[in-house]
């Protein structure tokens, strides 16, 4: 054994277990998250757990002797705690499949614009180049809107606070909550035809985790969602809550609808970080619909990238 390897071992394997024994404590709480909003927080950086125990499992195979059965063992619990949260979601259903061709579409834009930080007309331009039937967007506001419609003459319905829906078509109907009785998350809902008949598309932005309105909010929009028809309805919008969630998985049930994203990691673009870490804005379609294409777009300036979803009429 080379004395670089044992004072590698002496200098670094310490932190190496330290990480991977955190990173598998934090796995495990997470499973609280099944009755406890406050332990499910955890659940949102499963994939970092995950990293960690890998990393220290790979590491440790450097080290020397009794140190290297400590670290690898230690990573590799963390690794297997860490895929007990993020394997359920590679494993649900996401619904019916266009065949080829697909028949008529629709294609819907989810996107939190960040009040247009990063450039209004480079997002307006860039959405109008995307010619798309319906926009729904959050974080929005008078500039954005009026830059947005002077560039494509959509159609658009707004919300009490910051979420609006744009659209090609005029809208057979519209709901916005005129109180936080009737809906106190930030939500707009349009009715449009569309290739499975009438629709309504529901655009939401969530509170954060750990704000003390969510679960009202959540309520409200579940007492929402059962009034629509299950099979045709579409919800869209930045869930600030990650596919990993046990929250996200009991909304999933409750909702009536099918997440048709999956671990689609939207937040945040370069403005804050190299990579996007959080999967936290989906898309959710009735059974009536049937997925053509998902795909994250662009980061066009926000601190978002947009989700592009086309949907058509599910094969009988």
């Amino acid at each position: 054994m080379s004395l670089a390897r044992l004072v590698f071992t002496a200098l670094i394997w310490p932190s190496a277990f330290v990480v991977a024994a955190l990173a598998a404590l934090a796995a495990l709480l997470a499973q609280l998250g099944r009755r406890s909003p406050g332990f499910d927080l955890l659940t949102h950086f499963a994939p970092f757990y995950l990293a960690a125990g890998l990393g220290a499992a790979l590491l440790g195979l450097l080290f020397h002797d009794r140190y290297r059965l400590l670290v690898v063992g230690a990573g590799l619990f963390a690794t297997l705690a860490a895929g007990l949260l993020i394997v359920p979601e590679y494993l649900r259903p996401m619904g019916p499949r266009a065949g080829a061709p697909p028949g008529p579409t629709m294609k819907l834009i989810q996107l939190n614009v960040w009040g247009g930080e990063g450039g209004v007309a480079r997002a307006a331009g860039w959405l109008a180049a995307q010619s798309p039937d319906v926009v729904v967007l959050e974080e929005g506001n008078r500039r954005v809107r009026d830059a947005i419609v002077e560039r494509t003459g959509w159609h658009v319905v707004e919300g009490r606070n910051d979420v609006m829906i744009f659209s090609r078509q005029a809208t057979l109907a519209r709901f916005v909550p005129a109180t936080d009785a009737e809906g106190p998350m930030n939500l707009v809902a349009i009715t449009l035809p569309t290739p499975v008949g009438p629709a309504t598309i529901v655009g939401v932005h969530y509170p954060w985790p750990t704000r003390d309105s969510l679960a009202q909010s959540t309520a409200a929009l579940r007492v929402i969602l059962r009034r629509l028809p299950s099979a045709t309805t579409i919800l869209a919008g930045d869930f600030n809550s990650t596919d990993w969630s046990f929250a996200r998985r009991r909304e999933d049930h409750d909702f009536g609808l099918i997440r048709r994203t999956r671990a689609m990691f939207t937040w945040p673009t370069q403005v804050h970080a190299p990579i996007p870490v959080l999967p936290i804005d989906h898309v959710y379609a009735g059974a009536a619909w049937a997925t053509v294409e998902v795909r994250r777009g662009p980061n066009i300036g926000s601190d978002h990238y947009p989700v592009i979803i086309t949907l058509a009429a599910a094969p009988h």
